[in-house]
């Protein structure tokens, strides 16, 4: 039998399907590999508890970033531990467990925690307690008090694992090592420099424009590109209109299909490298009677001491949360810096 999960709307079909899966699992290893995605987080509490931290849960732990639409960067399912199938359900790569100490599943996670535990309301976080690359994290409750008493750890839990998950992003994106021969080659010759995985290929396209791109394991499923070009100071403002204009002509001459370039932001504008810089994101496109394709873009105008750098940073992955390979391009963009800084 499978295990009840909440499912609150169809951004939780994945739950769906995990519960099925649950079917198919062979008993008898020790402590199985977990399973589910970094970005999905199971709350194990009593239903009274859920009902009194919902809402502080969905706007602490689903915190939205724009990609194509304003997506969720976690997804948040709801389990009673003391129903049929949590001991199928442990086996899930993040949960949150919500509790105080007389609480079976929460004295089971202050038995894995080898250290002095913080006196309630606090948080704690075991690792591999029920699988293998598993996180176990517990908002332990004091005896006697009302659930709500729990809600400035929910609101510091939020910050807790979206720092937590861009780490696992960033390791996940250097695992094969950061390409510091070609950034050392880039800020010789090229002006710029720019920190990139290896895994990244390159290709100079013209006198000024250099292409960095990324589209393993299937480029039909998912493609991270950034393109890097460059004029004199004396062409062009440092605004949004020049920024999504010259993203649009390095667009339609670069990529193939051409691109067409859908939404553009506002300008942000910023320091990078200590230099003055203007940010747009927004929605690029697939022309009509092409492959329909569509995904979000970064791209910035920074201002070197010679030449004005666009850095134009877009992604294709259809079906599929954005936000750990937006992040990972966003982490490129902030690696710029000016060769003569």
């Amino acid at each position: 039998m499978t295990a009840r999960i909440r499912i609150r709307s169809r951004h939780e079909r994945s739950w769906a399907t995990f519960a099925l899966g649950l079917m198919t699992l062979i008993v008898g290893c020790e402590k199985p590999r977990s399973m589910g995605d970094t970005n999905q987080i199971l709350v194990a509490s009593t239903p009274g508890v859920w009902s009194a931290l919902e809402p502080d849960i969905k706007r602490s732990l689903e915190p939205q970033t724009f990609t194509v639409r304003n997506e969720r960067v976690f997804d948040v399912a709801h389990t009673d531990p003391s129903e049929e199938g949590w001991a199928s359900l442990q086996i899930l790569r993040q949960i949150l467990v919500i509790g105080t100490a007389n609480d079976p599943t929460v004295a089971r996670v202050l038995e894995a925690y080898n250290r002095d535990v913080p006196p309630p309301p606090s948080v704690i976080q075991v690792r591999n307690l029920w699988a293998q690359d598993q996180l176990v994290t517990l908002a332990l409750l004091p005896e006697g008090e009302e659930p709500t008493i729990a809600r400035p750890l929910v609101e510091a839990l939020g910050r807790t694992y979206l720092d937590q998950f861009e780490e696992y992003a960033r390791a996940r994106m250097f695992v094969t090592g950061a390409h510091e021969e070609l950034r050392d080659s880039l800020q010789r010759n090229a002006g710029f420099g720019l920190t990139l995985p290896r895994v990244y290929r390159y290709a100079q396209l013209d006198s000024t424009v250099y292409l960095f791109r990324n589209d393993q394991p299937d480029p039909s499923q998912l493609i991270r590109n950034v393109t890097v070009d460059s004029r004199p100071n004396s062409e062009g403002e440092l605004d949004a209109e020049t920024a999504a204009q010259w993203r649009a002509e390095l667009a339609e001459q670069y990529t193939h299909p051409p691109q067409v370039t859908d939404t553009a932001s506002e300008g942000q504008s910023m320091q990078l490298a200590e230099r003055p810089a203007l940010q747009i994101h927004g929605i690029w496109s697939n022309p009509p009677n092409e492959w329909p394709a569509a995904g979000p873009f970064i791209a910035r105008l920074i201002r070197c001491p010679d030449r004005t750098f666009l850095v134009d940073a877009w992604l294709y992955a259809p079906g599929v949360a954005k936000y750990e390979y937006m992040y990972q391009l966003n982490t490129v963009l902030n690696s710029f810096t000016c060769a003569s800084g």
